[in-house]
């Protein structure tokens, strides 16, 4: 196999540079408009590479090799940002206000370019077609699942894929690569409860149904969902985020709104808790007079690792001489992510990427607004994303 190093090391200024001018013009998910543009201004450079725009509103997905026979593998990258207000002060800070590349969206995308150049210049060592998913709305928008729904796995049909993450923690130092098998990533789901009771004046209570009092005993309540009626050997945890009511200290308002959000790393206990919120917080509300109106999305489901899929990239990863950072038994994360929606169709693998800098002890993590991607990870994650490609009809 040909050396790509050289081939990364060229590549590597022009991708820094289009990082950090994602970086300063994000887009939110579904508008990500003008990221798509320059995707495809660059795939265009690459000869006999198909190209579909326009998928799941915004993504693209672009096909190298359709032609051969081998079996297809996907590599999938988010470009969506998030309504957060960047407070880094970098020089290619967001310009957009509100809104920020605060997940490494910016880099995730420039990864995968970087790894489709360099395969489109080794392109005779691949048996089978390469597909580069450019997907919109991870960030609760479920493009993913858009993006299956719309045929990005089709034509060629994909046979397994592969994403990967950046992740900032202290327990991952730059260059790790951390997966595990069976669930990895937590469905997650939310939930608004709007508690109508009766106002009135504060001195007098018994005149009214007072939706905060009512409102405090749902929220204790709850809590018992995960100590009390899951499973105690499943995993699961709810928080309420949100407790909104009230206009004036001697007033008892009319209603009451609690949000939260509830998670798990089991489909089935995760679908459990969410009739159970319903039915919980409906009886309690009924038992002191008020009425409720639950609005429960269950949101993501559980994002599930294929044993093959794990055991390949781990193969890859020792090949491409990462096998002293490899780690093959990270603790799932009560995170969700849109990946899931793919792993449900074909076999996946999903692996996060240590990105925390040598000599930082507490990196900013993701959905700070004072996170930036790092850099100096995106070598490697292209050579894993090329290896992956390249080794993948050899390994499947």
């Amino acid at each position: 196999m040909r050396s790509i190093e050289p081939l990364i090391a060229n590549l590597l200024p022009e991708l820094v540079a289009l990082r950090r001018e994602l970086h300063a013009h994000p887009e939110p998910g579904y508008q990500e408009i003008e990221t798509a543009k320059k995707i495809v201004a660059i795939l265009k450079r690459i000869s006999g590479i198909q190209i579909r725009t326009g998928v799941g509103v915004t993504g693209v997905v672009a096909t190298l090799g359709a032609e051969k026979t081998g079996p297809c593998v996907a590599l999938r990258a988010d470009m969506d940002c998030l309504p957060i207000s960047e407070e880094t002060a970098l020089p290619y800070a967001s310009q957009n206000p509100g809104y920020m590349h605060a997940c490494g969206h910016d880099g995730h995308t420039v990864c995968l370019l970087g790894a489709a150049l360099v395969l489109s210049a080794i392109r005779e060592e691949l048996s089978g077609p390469v597909k580069f998913i450019f997907q919109p709305a991870e960030e609760g928008g479920a493009g993913g699942n858009r993006l299956c729904n719309e045929g990005a796995l089709e034509s060629p049909k994909v046979d397994a894929i592969f994403g990967l993450h950046n992740m900032p923690t202290q327990e991952l130092a730059l260059g790790d690569i951390a997966t595990r098998v069976g669930p990895f990533m937590a469905a997650s789901g939310n939930f608004t409860l709007i508690i109508k009771g009766k106002g009135g004046h504060a001195a007098a209570p018994h005149r009214c149904v007072d939706p905060i009092y009512i409102g405090s005993q749902i929220i204790n309540a709850l809590q018992s969902i995960v100590s009390r009626s899951l499973d105690p050997v499943a995993n699961g945890v709810l928080s309420v985020t949100w407790f909104h009511a009230g206009t004036a200290f001697n007033v008892i308002p009319e209603t009451a709104e609690i949000r939260g959000t509830f998670r798990s790393l089991d489909d089935s206990t995760h679908l459990e808790t969410a009739k159970r919120i319903d039915t919980l917080a409906t009886a309690i509300a009924e038992a002191h007079g008020a009425t409720l109106e639950a609005r429960i999305d269950p949101g993501y489901p559980v994002l599930v690792n294929d044993a093959r899929c794990v055991a390949l990239l781990a193969t890859v990863a020792r090949a491409a001489g990462f096998g002293g950072q490899l780690k093959t038994d990270q603790p799932p994360l009560m995170a969700g992510e849109d990946f899931a929606y793919y792993i449900k169709r074909v076999p996946g693998c999903f692996w996060f990427q240590g990105t925390r800098p040598p000599g930082v002890e507490k990196p900013h993590f993701c959905h700070s607004a004072y996170y930036d991607f790092n850099d100096d990870s995106i070598a490697q994650a292209v050579q894993m994303h090329v290896e992956t490609a390249r080794r993948f009809a050899s390994l499947w």
